[in-house]
């Protein structure tokens, strides 16, 4: 009897101790949540791609230079050096006036060194010749006209006995390229075709010094002024 009062009077204290416990299965609210498992994936950065090559500027037109004139042919017969020291004074050779020849061709070339024109006649005989440089102004035979040739320096090469002309009085000559634009020739000009006499005038750059060949077969006056100016 006695131990049934005792549980009978201390079973209101237990009730409220029970009531007061925590309850273990309750969230804890002062712990920190678990990380969690998985672990942070790191952000991959994609490869740059190559970048492009900057465009390239337009280059300004290039300025090009105008073409070089045609190298001359070595003419038949020539076995002059190339090389020559030449002259600046006059050159003359005078020849008995036997007959009239025939002026059939004039052309104009740049060689190695200096540039060459080259008077070709018809049959198997050269006129006579006399080569000078003249100061202006030019002149016309027979009318005496004055005539513009181009350059600082006019070389005149006038033949005798000559003619540019058949009896008929028809021209021997065919197209000529009067302005050549060779390094020191820069103008071909005929001054004169009258009674025998025929002139032809060199406008040159300088007066530089020249030589004059004969050559044969066909018969021809070869006139070459050199590049290079020098000392007379």
């Amino acid at each position: 009897m006695r131990t049934l009062f005792l549980f009978l009077l201390a079973s209101p204290w237990l009730l409220a101790c029970r009531d007061a416990a925590p309850d273990s299965t309750a969230p804890d609210s002062t712990k920190t949540p678990a990380a969690s498992a998985v672990a942070p994936t790191t952000p991959t950065t994609a490869a740059p791609s190559p970048a492009e090559p900057p465009a390239k500027a337009a280059e300004p037109p290039s300025s090009a230079k105008p073409p070089e004139p045609t190298q001359g042919t070595k003419e038949p017969g020539d076995t002059a050096p190339e090389a020559f020291e030449g002259t600046a004074a006059p050159i003359e050779k005078k020849i008995p006036e036997v007959h009239t020849v025939e002026l059939r061709s004039v052309r104009a070339g740049r060689h190695a060194g200096f540039d060459r024109v080259v008077f070709e006649f018809s049959g198997q005989a050269l006129p006579g010749y006399r080569v000078e440089y003249i100061d202006k102004p030019v002149r016309l035979c027979g009318t005496g006209d004055t005539v513009t040739v181009a350059g600082e320096g006019w070389l005149r090469v006038r033949m005798t006995p000559a003619r540019a002309h058949t009896d008929a009085g028809l021209p021997t000559l065919g197209p000529i390229e009067r302005k050549p634009k060779l390094p020191v020739l820069l103008e071909l000009a005929a001054t004169c075709d009258f009674e025998g006499q025929l002139t032809w005038v060199l406008g040159v750059g300088s007066k530089n010094r020249y030589r004059v060949q004969e050559l044969r077969e066909p018969p021809r006056i070869v006139v070459d002024v050199r590049h290079a100016r020098s000392s007379p």
